[in-house]
């Protein structure tokens, strides 16, 4: 199981490696926008949380695409 500071730690690490100025949900774009979409999509933030556990323990497994750039 993980908790909050685990989930803050993938979207962090994401962001390290991939641009998210140009992600949009809702009414927000860039880090905003990302952090609402995982957290209102819990499967996708499983995934986030998932690939961040595997890349940290040595696993290369990348980050799922995100769906909304504009």
């Amino acid at each position: 199981m993980y908790n909050i500071a685990t989930e803050r730690q993938a979207i962090e690490d994401y962001v390290s490696k991939h641009c998210v100025h140009d992600f949009v949900y809702q009414d927000t774009i860039g880090f905003e926008a990302l952090d609402y979409y995982l957290t209102m999509n819990e499967s996708v933030m499983l995934e986030f949380v998932c690939t961040y556990l595997d890349q940290t323990n040595g696993i290369d497994t990348p980050y799922p695409k995100l769906p909304m750039t504009i």
